[in-house]
């Protein structure tokens, strides 16, 4: 049976921390949406991230966001260069994504995303 995905229900992910991030956030939020967890490239930045964001689960890694099966969509607020590997991924683990422009750096890579 499929998830229903409702403001209450969704599991959002954050992958990147950075200037973007909290924005994200912030805007979820003001949404009435819960961000369940965030993803860093070191367990520590992590930490300290959640700390501050307020937010229940960190990750070392987006590997080990996408394994947690209560993360329903992954926001991606990562350099530009990591959005096409950082979506393909967690389209690849069964996510739904949002991405901050652009979506890949080329339109290649962009309609691989799309037939994914």
């Amino acid at each position: 049976m499929t998830k229903q995905l409702t403001k209450q229900t969704i599991g959002v992910g954050l992958a990147g921390t950075g200037f973007i991030g909290p924005a994200h956030v912030e805007g979820l939020r003001r949404n009435g949406i819960n961000v369940l967890g965030l993803a860093e490239n070191t367990r520590e930045k992590a930490e300290l991230k959640a700390a501050e964001l307020g937010i229940p689960r960190l990750y070392g890694s987006l590997e080990e966001m996408l394994a947690d099966s209560d993360i329903d969509v992954v926001h991606l607020a990562t350099p530009n260069h990591l959005h096409h590997p950082h979506a393909k991924a967690a389209l690849l683990a069964g996510k739904h994504v949002v991405c901050e422009k652009p979506l890949a750096m080329t339109s290649a890579q962009s309609a691989e995303l799309v037939q994914l």
